[in-house]
């Protein structure tokens, strides 16, 4: 099974992760497969600040500690890689 995982589709984040496997990807495959389709646009960004965000009126429990860290670790990635793009595009 070659399942299109964030750690097999994005190279930085494997490199971040090493031989340790995505939780993203283990336990939280729709986040995940939305990540991969906001990958690359400006609304990555608002869909992980959504994510990370603590809603006052839903009682939520968060994300373990593991995922935070994976999600900004992607926000980082994100931001290296497109932020020219983004510049360049905003300069038009």
């Amino acid at each position: 099974m070659s399942e299109m995982t964030l750690k097999s589709t994005i190279t930085e984040f494997d490199a971040y992760l090493g031989n340790k496997e995505s939780i993203l990807d283990k336990n939280y495959q729709r986040i995940a497969e939305q990540i991969k389709l906001l990958w690359g646009y400006d609304e990555f960004f608002m869909f992980v600040e959504k994510l990370v965000l603590v809603e006052k009126e839903r009682n939520r429990g968060g994300f373990p500690y593991e995922v935070i860290l994976e999600l900004n670790a992607l926000q980082d990635i994100h931001r290296k890689n497109f932020a020219k793009r983004a510049e360049s595009l905003n300069k038009k």
